[in-house]
């Protein structure tokens, strides 16, 4: 790593040394071409930022066409969106504070490619004069010359909030432990001695944000040198670095981590240096693990999810993998919302291309110039240009709805654009599309109930080929929906079309959220249930009859294709992990009718303590085509039931209690033939549903096995996996779990 980080230093250096002469001429060339007007250069350099804007629009006004492709209108468009965004009256008094700021100031303000690089980092700190402060302590400390702008506009990118995040914690920490220059030049010192991932080098201002802090939980500077030191992994083995440290709820004096003396007599340590001399849960653990990849170059964050805390690093662009149950989950860094998946998928959809990111920020600087220069309709088409390059940035299509709905965009006009423009663009994006038509909702609402039908289900095909998970959910979302209906008979159609895209297509995560968002709004009352179950009758025969007329190889009987549909939509349920749309879901299979299958009895339940708890949600890793998700429930009862995995080396079984209990063990019994496929297996206990322990194995496990857990066992989820040499099925009647 240390000769690849070299090399490239004697890359950069050969090549100055190959053109300096022309590079100077260039240089001096482009700053001539783009000396900036009198009027502004003088209320710059007397720290005059809002006679600085003045003059800028009263230049801008004078400017016939306003576009990228000038160099000299690009750099006052961008120096206007500079002022416009951090506020000239911040700036103004920030000059006026002493000389050396006002100096600082100047020359950010003619330095055109450091305010790209801090316009364009994701989250530019708003209204807020701290990322300014940030970048003067940095400029400062290194004599005013700052040899790593990308670095330094991320540290004030964290630091100084955004447009999503005003103000994030870590700019309210304790200074002298969470400084943003230590930061910087922790890295910085890091990189010259290369002991950062060889990425690194490469990674733009919005990366670096993933890399340099955790602006929601942060650890303190001394953590990051700490876990630098100590914590080295092969490069794409940090999803696991968590566990450097040991998974415990009790310190070696005996105290709980739930209070207060859980680190005495540590006190002065590092957080991570505490963590790894006094172990954790799983929110010091995952901390560890993030700040363990982030001190070696390598973006991470940290997540909450319910009851558990986890985290993410991301090994290569547009890769985020999981550690300690990550990635999905509130991230604590973020730039378009926290909600993992969709967040960062939306997030590296939108950056994914450098150069057509870069000329959308361009294009969007000229549009608020435009805006200024009260030439709105010139605006609107710069907006478009814009999110021509890049029509997933929520910022740009803000930008666009606020002029849409200043010159009062009609619902017919609104419902063409939103049909025809918008939302094809936003196909395995759907959140991030009906977050962007909440700008519209006025408009939207002005529709008439068939236009604004069409208009979500098209929300919800791009929604079905969105990547979900049970950390999602849309219920705010759809319940706007439903409530924008004119009617009763409005939200009948709108839960059908609901029913209806998600069955066609998808992994089913975002269907299984939705079934219970709508178990829930509907079903509490009779009238409810109804709808529910009309929708969903109509939805399901709708998807059989198109998979009829594709040449699907699906019986007539339309009952048949209800229980089809039935069963999609409670593996749906298991994957969203929502209790109560797989209860009710099951429900509504079994009333059409139970399939044909009786399990044989337990033999072994008189050998374990207790009685059969209660059970809340079973889940199956995959589910085959001899499966039976219809029969999943009783599959948790003394009773049987039946399930069937597809081929798989580990296929698994999870079955989720109704409440935290002690628990005395488990008895599993195997479906009737080739029991021969399933021997090596192993149960495992969580009380976080994340975080799991080992409580029983067994090399060649019989056909009915009693697992016996240690005394004082508590647990929330019971997990079966069975750990094949080779990829074979798994098939149950009974994974019964016994609580006293």
């Amino acid at each position: 790593m240390l000769g690849l980080f070299s090399l490239g230093l004697v890359t950069v250096a050969a090549e100055e040394k190959v053109e300096p002469v022309q590079k100077k001429l260039t240089e001096k060339t482009t700053r001539k071409s783009q000396k900036l007007p009198v009027a502004v250069q003088k209320a710059l350099e007397s720290g005059d930022y809002v006679a600085a804007q003045s003059a800028l629009v009263a230049e801008l006004k004078q400017i016939q066409e306003i576009n990228p492709a000038s160099a000299v209108v690009l750099r006052l468009a961008m120096m206007h969106e500079w002022i416009r965004v951090t506020g000239a009256d911040v700036l103004t008094a920030m000059a006026a504070d002493d000389k050396e700021k006002c100096r600082f100031l100047a020359e950010f303000a003619n330095d055109h490619a450091w305010q790209e690089l801090y316009l364009s980092c994701g989250l530019v700190p708003y209204q807020k004069e701290l990322g300014m402060d940030v970048l003067y302590r940095i400029w400062r400390e290194e004599g005013g010359k700052v040899k790593n702008k990308p670095l330094a506009v991320a540290l004030a990118s964290c630091w100084g909030g955004g447009e999503t995040w005003p103000e994030p914690p870590v700019a309210k920490m304790l200074p002298t432990k969470y400084n943003p220059v230590r930061r910087y030049q922790f890295f910085q010192k890091q990189a010259a001695e290369g002991k950062l991932h060889p990425a690194y080098a490469g990674l733009k201002p919005w990366e670096l944000r993933f890399v340099v802090a955790n602006p929601g939980q942060d650890w303190d500077d001394a953590s990051y040198e700490f876990a630098a030191k100590y914590i080295n992994m092969p490069w794409d083995k940090y999803n696991i670095s968590c566990w450097a440290a040991t998974y415990t709820g009790t310190s070696k004096f005996g105290d709980s981590v739930q209070g207060g003396a859980y680190n005495l007599p540590f006190g002065d340590e590092s957080e991570a240096e505490r963590t790894l001399l006094n172990g954790g849960v799983c929110g010091a653990m995952s901390h560890l693990g993030a700040v363990a990849a982030m001190a070696h170059g390598i973006p991470a964050y940290t997540c909450g999810q319910p009851g558990h805390c986890a985290y993410a690093v991301r090994p290569e662009r547009g890769k985020w993998i999981g550690g300690f149950g990550g990635p999905d989950g509130g991230m604590h860094n973020h730039i378009f919302g926290s909600e993992g998946p969709t967040s960062y998928n939306l997030m590296e959809a939108v950056f994914a291309d450098d150069a057509r990111i870069q000329s959308a920020y361009r294009k969007s600087f000229c549009a608020r110039a435009l805006e200024a220069a009260g030439r709105d309709s010139d605006a609107e088409k710069m907006w478009h240009m814009a999110l021509e390059d890049a029509p997933l940035h929520p910022f740009f299509r803000a930008g666009l709805h606020a002029l849409l709905k200043k010159r009062g965009i009609a619902p017919g006009e609104c419902y063409a654009y939103l049909m025809t423009d918008m939302l094809p663009a936003y196909i395995g994006h759907g959140v991030a599309a009906s977050n962007a038509m909440d700008d519209l909702a006025g408009v939207i609402a002005g529709m008439d109930d068939r236009n604004r039908l069409d208009v979500y289900r098209k929300v919800h095909e791009a929604l079905s080929l969105t990547p979900a998970s049970w950390a999602l959910k849309p219920d705010k979302m759809v319940e706007k929906q439903s409530a924008s209906m004119s009617d009763d008979a409005g939200r009948e159609k709108l839960l059908k079309v609901v029913f209806t895209e998600h069955m066609k297509r998808g992994d089913g995560t975002m269907f299984g959220q939705l079934l219970e968002w709508a178990v829930k709004r509907f079903t509490p009352t009779d009238a409810g249930s109804q709808m529910f179950n009309r929708a969903f009758a109509a939805a399901a025969s709708e998807v059989a009859s198109a998979a009829d007329s594709m040449g699907s190889e699906v019986s007539a009987d339309r009952n048949k294709k209800m229980q089809e549909a039935y069963c999609k939509a409670i593996v749906a349920a298991e994957q969203a992990r929502s209790a109560p749309a797989f209860q009710a879901l099951t429900q509504g299979a079994l009333a059409l009718g139970k399939p044909d299958f009786k399990a044989a009895p337990l033999q072994k339940s008189a050998e374990l303590q207790g009685a059969a708890a209660q059970m809340a949600l079973f889940r199956i890793s995959t589910s085959g085509n001899y499966d039976s998700p219809v029969l999943h429930a009783g599959v948790m009862t003394p009773a049987g039931g039946k399930c069937h995995t597809g081929k798989e080396k580990t296929p698994t079984f999870i079955v989720e209690l109704a409440a935290h209990g002690f628990t005395t063990g488990c008895i599993i019994r195997k479906t009737d033939g080739n029991e021969g496929r399933m021997k090596k297996a192993v149960v495992y206990t969580s009380e976080d549903g994340a975080t799991w322990f080992k409580r029983a194995e067994v090399e060649d496990m019989p056909k009915e096995w009693v697992a016996h857990f240690p005394e004082g066992t508590r647990a929330k989820w019971v997990k079966l996996e069975f750990q094949n040499a080779y990829a074979d099925f798994a098939h149950l009647t009974h994974f019964v779990v016994y609580t006293r």
